[in-house]
């Protein structure tokens, strides 16, 4: 005997069975049919047992049949009445009720049950039996009664669709009498009536669990069924299903509109010509899509549909799965990214497991280091260090990434050809759900070129990019140790600063480019000649310091100052195809003797260079204590002019007369600026105005000189005198700086000047830089309609093609020439080609420093036209001009 299945025609014939009976139709033909004549009482019994199995549930099933046992049992007689139900077939567990449930009963029934495999063979048959005490044929009977207790039983057979299904066991006294004909057909009606309620409610649990199970599947898994009848566009959703969508529990079926009303508007066209291409050609669709709900949620959707077809091949409906894969498709779309990082990213990525072994590293692994995924993948992240020690730093790192969850720090590795680089590297853990570390990730970037710049920057902090030697701060360092060491064994340092003489003039004649040639030149000099163990360094600007230790004696350094002179006494070739000589002062200053600290020495070594070039330039000077107040009365001085220029009661205009050669006449003068201070006098510009220069004051002197002179030729040309020239210097940082044009416009247009009256003097350095703003101020100047007059001409480095371009009006022959004239024929010849020059290109000529009456003939006879200097007069005050004009 074999299990029982429930095919879907199994149930369908059941049910028809079920229908048979309530209507009191005849069962099957292999049921036994009832006699025509039974007894009233059973039939009713029976017929009020049919009227409460169909209410029966799986719940009151026991009840139920036990309630009409009970009957059946009082109605026959029956001392024992036992059913046993095996929808699954006789083998199986039964469902097993008694009329009575007394301790006695239920011992019978579990006998029964327990022992089924030995009596199971009695209910093959289709037909009632009785068995008796006297006629047991067999064990299996005498088994039955035996265990029933009973000197006889009535065995009416259940049959199920293919096999033996149950019985019932009607135990009676003898002298009972047995059930007749009739009675046992409608018994074996009514035992197949319990196994068929049985076997219905069993067949609906079980359709009802596998709903369940099914309804519960779909919410796990976010799944839900549909089904399309296309016929009457009626969709119906599972629960489940109805939940992705958001309707309403109540809500189960839908038209074909209210679902594409879901569709996200981007998705809605592909969608439709899915389905509607799916119903053309019969074939299943797989679609995945988005929905728009009514929480205002867009859910991405994986859809799946099969078409099904009636007889005649038409489609007649659709069914089919929604899934909800809003999570997964988010899970994929940032693995995606992810992916997509890894393999895009500058940085090296390394995936190892835990013993160190490389399972996967992205493209910029290989940039970097040169190696192929396949040539690691399996290697030991060991391959990539340098060197073996390194063993241990990598131990280091395992360990602090599995206390902390990560190490970064800079290492260095070796490429595949071999090269050491460093990089910067940070180390992560990957931990499973145990927490048990399964992958390291190693994220690195290559710093080669930040290296290279740190150490670009550092070297660029500690040496001149122009030289190449230490700068200011190499100094204060290197110094700061040699003071140290020689502290320890008592020996000396010299500190030796060097200013290069008139660099500036360089600098304005030649242009920057020549200027940084020589201060190169000198640098390879000093470097060359002096020894390795001497620090040389360019302070800044034209300023050099050489740093001596291990000094013995004052003549050690003097000899090192004299091969430096000589070094800078040599010709030097800048590249302006001539030789250039410039000289050099020297500051020195030695240790312990003179500062027993940087600062201190550095200062006192300037200190020394100034009063080197105070004495006539191109030699050293040794510090002396005296040097220390000269400089502090120059501090003072220049914090004393400042207060001069805001006071306006110190700074005073002295005039020298600039004279016709030919009549003798006063026809301009130029103004001169005197300082008459209130404690020490007179203080000439010679030493004032270096000082000024050095302070950053020129500018505003020259504004001061320009305003006072403006004002006193106002008043000169309201008090009638004949007209003359007043000229005005002009240094270079005011010329440069831009403003001028504006400044003396105003000017003019306060005092009402004629500026034909004014000339603005200005030194060839000036003029040198042809930029937008030389350019925009002396045309400027120009159209202010003032003159220009060049000062100390011939004194610059610069070609003469300026004269031109700048339109100037007069050149002033320098002193220097002029002494010259009476004792070299070189000076004599020089001039006379500056006084030719001039007149050849329609400029004024004015030469500077006549003392002498030779001086002045030479002057005539080469045809030079103006003069001043103390062969006619000194530069006078105010007052004593004025008695000379008149």
């Amino acid at each position: 005997m074999t299990g029982m299945s429930f095919p879907a025609d199994g149930q369908d014939h059941w049910s028809q069975v079920w229908k048979n009976l309530v209507s009191g139709e005849a069962l099957d033909s292999r049921l036994p049919n009832p006699a025509m004549v039974v007894s009233t009482r059973l039939e009713s019994l029976l017929e009020s047992s049919v009227q409460c199995f169909l209410h029966s549930c799986p719940a009151t099933l026991a009840a139920d049949l036990q309630a009409s046992l009970q009957q059946v049992a009082v109605r026959l007689q029956a001392s024992q009445i036992a059913l046993l139900l095996c929808p699954q077939g006789v083998h199986t567990q039964p469902l097993c009720v008694l009329a009575s449930q007394d301790e006695a009963s239920s011992e019978t029934l579990h006998a029964l049950v327990t022992q089924r495999e030995q009596w199971c063979g009695l209910v093959y048959g289709q037909q009632p039996r009785l068995l008796s005490a006297a006629l047991a044929q067999g064990d299996d009977e005498r088994l039955v009664l035996q265990t029933m207790a009973c000197a006889q039983v009535l065995l009416l057979p259940v049959a199920g669709r293919n096999n033996a299904a149950g019985c019932l066991l009607l135990g009676l006294d003898a002298a009972t009498p047995a059930p007749s004909d009739s009675e046992r057909s409608l018994l074996s009606t009514f035992t197949q009536l319990c196994f068929l309620v049985a076997d219905r409610l069993a067949v609906m649990t079980h359709l009802e669990q596998r709903e369940r199970s099914l309804q519960q599947t779909e919410r796990l898994a976010r799944i839900g069924s549909w089904y399309d009848d296309v016929l009457n566009n009626c969709i119906t959703f599972t629960p489940q299903a109805g939940e992705i969508f958001e309707l309403s529990p109540e809500v189960t079926q839908v038209s074909l509109e209210d679902y594409l009303a879901y569709l996200h508007p981007e998705d809605k066209e592909r969608v439709i010509s899915t389905l509607q291409h799916s119903l053309k050609t019969l074939q299943p669709s797989d679609m995945t899509y988005r929905i728009c709900t009514p929480s205002g949620q867009i859910k991405m959707i994986h859809g799946l549909a099969e078409i099904l077809l009636n007889g005649d091949g038409v489609a007649v409906a659709r069914v089919g799965t929604v899934q909800d894969i809003t999570e997964a498709h988010a899970r994929e779309q940032r693995l995606q990214q992810s992916a997509r990082v890894f393999e895009s990213t500058m940085e090296g990525v390394v995936i190892t497991n835990p013993d160190g072994l490389m399972e996967a590293v992205n493209p910029a692994f290989s940039t970097i280091t040169g190696y192929s995924e396949e040539e690691v993948r399996g290697r030991s992240v060991e391959m990539l260090n340098p060197e073996r020690r390194q063993r241990n730093v990598l131990q280091d790192i395992r360990r602090e990434v599995q206390e902390k969850g990560f190490w970064r720090d800079e290492v260095w590795n070796r490429r595949k050809n071999g090269e050491v680089f460093p990089q910067f590297l940070t180390v992560t853990s990957v931990r499973n759900e145990r927490q048990a570390i399964s992958h390291y990730v190693a994220v690195f970037a290559d710093i080669s070129r930040q290296k290279e710049s740190e150490q670009q920057l550092d070297y660029l902090a500690h040496y001149d990019s122009l030289t190449g030697l230490p700068n200011r701060s190499s100094l204060l360092i290197k110094l700061q140790a040699a003071l140290e060491l020689a502290t320890q064994k008592r020996r000396k340092v010299a500190v030796i600063t060097i200013d290069l003489d008139h660099f500036k003039h360089i600098n304005d004649s030649l242009g920057h480019p020549a200027g940084d040639r020589l201060l190169q030149e000198c640098a390879r000099r000093l470097r060359e000649r002096l020894r390795d163990s001497d620090t040389v360094v360019r302070q800044g600007g034209d300023e050099f310091v050489v740093v001596l230790e291990n000094i013995v004696s004052d003549d050690q350094v003097r000899r090192v100052a004299d091969i430096i002179q000589q070094l800078f006494g040599s010709a030097f070739d800048v590249g302006i195809g001539r030789e250039l000589f410039i000289g050099a002062s020297l500051g020195i200053t030695l240790f312990p003797d003179h500062g027993r600290d940087v600062t201190q020495l550095i200062s006192n070594a300037d200190v020394a260079m100034y009063q080197a070039k105070s004495k006539g330039r191109n030699h050293y000077q040794f510090y002396t204590n005296d040097l220390t107040q000269a400089a502090t009365d120059r501090l003072e001085l220049g914090n004393e002019l400042r207060h001069a220029l805001q006071r306006d009661d110190e700074l005073q205009l002295h005039y020298q007369p600039q004279v016709c050669i030919r009549s003798g006449r006063v026809t301009g003068v130029e103004a001169l600026i005197r300082w008459q201070h209130e404690q020490e006098g007179m203080i000439q510009p010679g030493r004032f105005l270096p000082v000024a220069e050095d302070n950053g004051l020129m500018p505003e002197l020259d504004s001061w000189v320009l305003n006072k002179a403006c004002r006193q030729l106002a008043l000169w040309q309201q008090q009638g005198i004949a007209p003359l020239i007043l000229a005005v210097n002009i240094t270079q940082p005011t010329f440069v700086a831009g403003g001028l044009v504006e400044r003396l416009k105003a000017l003019l247009d306060i005092y009402q000047l004629d500026p034909s009256w004014l000339e603005l003097e200005i030194t060839e350095g000036a003029l040198l830089e042809p930029s937008a703003q030389v350019l925009s101020t002396i045309a400027g100047l120009k159209a202010l309609g003032v003159m220009l007059a060049v000062d100390d001409f011939g004194t610059g480095y610069s070609s003469l093609a300026y004269l031109h371009r700048y339109r100037v009006d007069k050149l002033k022959i320098d002193r220097s020439f002029i002494h010259s004239v009476e004792c070299e024929e070189e000076g004599r010849v020089i001039t006379s080609t500056i006084i030719n020059m001039a007149r050849g290109l329609g400029l004024q000529i004015l030469a500077e420093g006549v003392e002498t009456t030779p001086q002045l003939e030479f002057l005539r006879s080469n045809g030079c036209e103006t003069y001043q200097g103390f062969y006619f007069s000194r530069p006078l005050p105010l007052a004593e001009l004025t008695l000379l004009l008149k």
